[in-house]
Protein backbone atom coordinates (compact mmCIF):
# COMPACT_ATOMS: atom_id res chain seq x y z
CA UNK A 1 0.00 0.00 0.00
CA UNK A 2 1.23 3.82 -0.67
CA UNK A 3 1.71 6.13 1.79
CA UNK A 4 -0.71 8.04 -0.28
CA UNK A 5 -3.20 5.39 0.07
CA UNK A 6 -2.66 4.31 3.93
CA UNK A 7 -2.96 8.35 4.63
CA UNK A 8 -6.32 8.20 4.25
CA UNK A 9 -6.54 6.07 6.84
CA UNK A 10 -4.82 7.89 9.51
CA UNK A 11 -6.41 10.04 12.21
CA UNK A 12 -4.63 13.42 10.82
CA UNK A 13 -5.39 15.06 14.32
CA UNK A 14 -2.92 13.10 15.54
CA UNK A 15 0.03 14.37 13.15
CA UNK A 16 2.10 17.32 14.26
CA UNK A 17 1.10 20.51 12.61
CA UNK A 18 4.54 21.89 12.63
CA UNK A 19 5.20 20.57 9.14
CA UNK A 20 8.17 18.83 10.08
CA UNK A 21 8.66 15.24 7.61
CA UNK A 22 5.39 15.28 7.52
CA UNK A 23 5.66 11.92 5.11
CA UNK A 24 7.74 9.99 8.02
CA UNK A 25 4.82 11.27 10.43
CA UNK A 26 2.22 9.44 8.26
CA UNK A 27 3.72 6.05 8.23
CA UNK A 28 5.03 5.81 11.76
CA UNK A 29 1.14 7.02 12.92
CA UNK A 30 -0.11 4.32 10.52
CA UNK A 31 2.00 1.63 11.96
CA UNK A 32 1.43 3.26 15.35
CA UNK A 33 -2.27 2.77 14.98
CA UNK A 34 -1.52 -1.19 13.93
CA UNK A 35 -0.04 -2.32 16.51
CA UNK A 36 -2.54 -0.56 18.65
CA UNK A 37 -5.29 -2.45 16.87
CA UNK A 38 -3.79 -5.27 17.57
CA UNK A 39 -2.85 -4.88 20.82
CA UNK A 40 -6.49 -4.17 21.25
CA UNK A 41 -7.46 -7.47 19.79
CA UNK A 42 -4.95 -9.67 22.12
CA UNK A 43 -6.89 -7.75 25.06
CA UNK A 44 -10.13 -8.37 24.61
CA UNK A 45 -9.78 -12.32 23.70
CA UNK A 46 -7.67 -12.44 26.51
CA UNK A 47 -10.90 -11.78 28.20
CA UNK A 48 -13.00 -13.12 25.83
CA UNK A 49 -11.64 -15.80 24.07
CA UNK A 50 -14.80 -15.69 22.05
CA UNK A 51 -14.10 -13.00 20.60
CA UNK A 52 -12.95 -13.46 17.02
CA UNK A 53 -9.87 -11.73 15.54
CA UNK A 54 -10.69 -9.22 13.10
CA UNK A 55 -7.00 -8.18 12.09
CA UNK A 56 -6.71 -10.23 8.84
CA UNK A 57 -10.31 -8.92 7.94
CA UNK A 58 -9.38 -5.46 8.58
CA UNK A 59 -6.34 -5.62 7.06
CA UNK A 60 -7.67 -7.38 3.71
CA UNK A 61 -10.79 -4.71 3.76
CA UNK A 62 -7.87 -1.56 3.66
CA UNK A 63 -5.72 -3.30 1.30
CA UNK A 64 -8.50 -4.16 -1.22
CA UNK A 65 -9.66 -0.50 -1.12
CA UNK A 66 -6.24 0.79 -1.88
CA UNK A 67 -6.05 -1.68 -4.61
CA UNK A 68 -9.94 0.43 -6.03
CA UNK A 69 -8.55 3.37 -5.53
CA UNK A 70 -7.22 5.44 -8.26
CA UNK A 71 -6.11 9.17 -8.21
CA UNK A 72 -9.10 11.36 -8.47
CA UNK A 73 -9.40 12.97 -12.03
CA UNK A 74 -8.75 17.09 -11.54
CA UNK A 75 -9.16 19.67 -14.41
CA UNK A 76 -6.91 21.91 -11.92
CA UNK A 77 -4.07 19.26 -11.22
CA UNK A 78 -4.02 18.95 -15.42
CA UNK A 79 -3.47 22.21 -15.63
CA UNK A 80 -1.14 22.28 -13.43
CA UNK A 81 0.89 19.22 -14.84
CA UNK A 82 0.67 20.64 -18.21
CA UNK A 83 2.32 23.93 -16.80
CA UNK A 84 5.19 22.38 -14.79
CA UNK A 85 5.92 20.32 -18.00
CA UNK A 86 5.95 23.47 -20.49
CA UNK A 87 7.44 25.31 -18.15
CA UNK A 88 10.98 23.12 -17.38
CA UNK A 89 10.50 21.63 -20.96
CA UNK A 90 10.80 25.42 -22.55
CA UNK A 91 13.24 26.44 -20.09
CA UNK A 92 15.45 23.62 -20.59
CA UNK A 93 14.66 23.75 -24.58
CA UNK A 94 15.73 27.50 -24.81
CA UNK A 95 19.13 26.93 -23.50
CA UNK A 96 19.85 24.03 -25.16
CA UNK A 97 18.17 26.13 -28.54
CA UNK A 98 20.84 29.11 -27.59
CA UNK A 99 24.02 26.60 -27.72
CA UNK A 100 23.04 24.72 -30.27
CA UNK A 101 22.76 28.15 -32.21
CA UNK A 102 26.26 29.40 -30.79
CA UNK A 103 28.04 26.53 -32.14
CA UNK A 104 25.98 26.57 -35.31
CA UNK A 105 27.23 30.30 -35.88
CA UNK A 106 31.05 29.39 -34.94
CA UNK A 107 31.15 26.94 -37.41
CA UNK A 108 29.21 28.04 -40.32
CA UNK A 109 31.21 30.95 -42.66
CA UNK A 110 28.06 32.36 -43.69
CA UNK A 111 27.34 33.00 -40.25
CA UNK A 112 30.71 34.31 -39.34
CA UNK A 113 30.48 36.89 -41.93
CA UNK A 114 27.20 38.42 -41.29
CA UNK A 115 26.36 41.27 -38.84
CA UNK A 116 25.73 41.23 -35.30
CA UNK A 117 21.97 41.80 -35.40
CA UNK A 118 21.48 38.47 -38.41
CA UNK A 119 23.61 36.33 -35.84
CA UNK A 120 21.41 38.06 -33.11
CA UNK A 121 18.24 37.30 -34.87
CA UNK A 122 19.92 33.88 -35.90
CA UNK A 123 19.99 32.50 -32.14
CA UNK A 124 17.12 33.93 -31.29
CA UNK A 125 14.75 32.17 -33.77
CA UNK A 126 16.86 28.76 -33.24
CA UNK A 127 16.16 29.39 -29.04
CA UNK A 128 12.43 30.60 -29.29
CA UNK A 129 11.52 27.72 -31.61
CA UNK A 130 13.69 24.80 -29.79
CA UNK A 131 11.63 26.27 -26.46
CA UNK A 132 8.68 25.74 -27.98
CA UNK A 133 9.21 22.79 -29.36
CA UNK A 134 10.36 21.11 -25.90
CA UNK A 135 7.47 22.88 -23.88
CA UNK A 136 5.09 21.09 -25.80
CA UNK A 137 7.12 18.19 -25.59
CA UNK A 138 7.58 17.81 -22.10
CA UNK A 139 3.87 19.62 -21.09
CA UNK A 140 2.49 16.77 -23.19
CA UNK A 141 4.43 14.23 -21.47
CA UNK A 142 3.21 14.82 -18.35
CA UNK A 143 -0.80 15.75 -19.23
CA UNK A 144 0.20 11.72 -20.65
CA UNK A 145 1.66 10.76 -17.44
CA UNK A 146 -1.29 12.63 -15.58
CA UNK A 147 -4.14 11.06 -17.39
CA UNK A 148 -2.41 7.40 -17.43
CA UNK A 149 -2.16 7.97 -13.41
CA UNK A 150 -6.33 8.43 -13.56
CA UNK A 151 -7.14 6.18 -15.44
CA UNK A 152 -4.99 3.10 -15.77
CA UNK A 153 -2.69 3.44 -12.62
CA UNK A 154 0.10 1.18 -13.77
CA UNK A 155 2.57 2.82 -10.87
CA UNK A 156 5.94 5.38 -11.87
CA UNK A 157 7.25 3.38 -13.91
CA UNK A 158 4.49 2.00 -16.16
CA UNK A 159 3.09 5.35 -16.29
CA UNK A 160 7.46 6.74 -17.64
CA UNK A 161 7.44 4.00 -20.08
CA UNK A 162 4.13 4.69 -21.78
CA UNK A 163 4.13 8.47 -21.75
CA UNK A 164 7.67 8.63 -22.87
CA UNK A 165 7.36 6.32 -25.81
CA UNK A 166 4.40 8.70 -26.71
CA UNK A 167 6.15 12.08 -26.44
CA UNK A 168 9.24 10.38 -28.68
CA UNK A 169 7.30 9.13 -31.17
CA UNK A 170 5.44 12.44 -31.14
CA UNK A 171 9.00 13.69 -32.12
CA UNK A 172 9.41 11.16 -34.81
CA UNK A 173 6.55 11.69 -36.44
CA UNK A 174 8.21 14.68 -37.99
CA UNK A 175 11.52 14.70 -39.71
CA UNK A 176 12.01 18.34 -38.43
CA UNK A 177 11.87 17.16 -34.93
CA UNK A 178 14.09 14.03 -35.13
CA UNK A 179 17.06 15.99 -33.88
CA UNK A 180 15.81 16.97 -30.97
CA UNK A 181 15.44 13.68 -29.42
CA UNK A 182 18.45 12.98 -27.74
CA UNK A 183 17.35 16.12 -25.55
CA UNK A 184 13.97 14.60 -25.25
CA UNK A 185 15.33 11.81 -23.74
CA UNK A 186 17.27 13.66 -21.68
CA UNK A 187 14.33 15.89 -20.08
CA UNK A 188 12.89 12.01 -19.44
CA UNK A 189 15.79 10.96 -17.90
CA UNK A 190 15.70 13.83 -15.43
CA UNK A 191 12.37 13.26 -14.41
CA UNK A 192 13.13 9.68 -13.54
CA UNK A 193 15.90 10.71 -11.31
CA UNK A 194 13.93 13.24 -9.58
CA UNK A 195 11.53 10.75 -9.13
CA UNK A 196 14.05 8.27 -7.34
CA UNK A 197 15.78 11.21 -5.49
CA UNK A 198 12.23 11.66 -3.91
CA UNK A 199 11.70 8.20 -3.45
CA UNK A 200 15.23 8.04 -1.56
CA UNK A 201 14.39 10.62 0.84
CA UNK A 202 11.02 9.34 1.77
CA UNK A 203 13.34 5.91 3.24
Amino acid sequence: MSSWDRARFIPWSRIPQDGADLDGQKERLFRELQRETQQTELSLQERNPAIPSTTTTTDDATTNAAKSTKVPYSHMELLRQAAFGACIGSITGCVFGFMDGMRTAGQSDVLQKASNMAKFRYLMQGTTRSGSVFGAFFGGFHVVKYGLRTTLDPGEAGEIVISGAVSMGALMSKPAFRPFMPYGSMLIIMDIAHIVMREMDKE
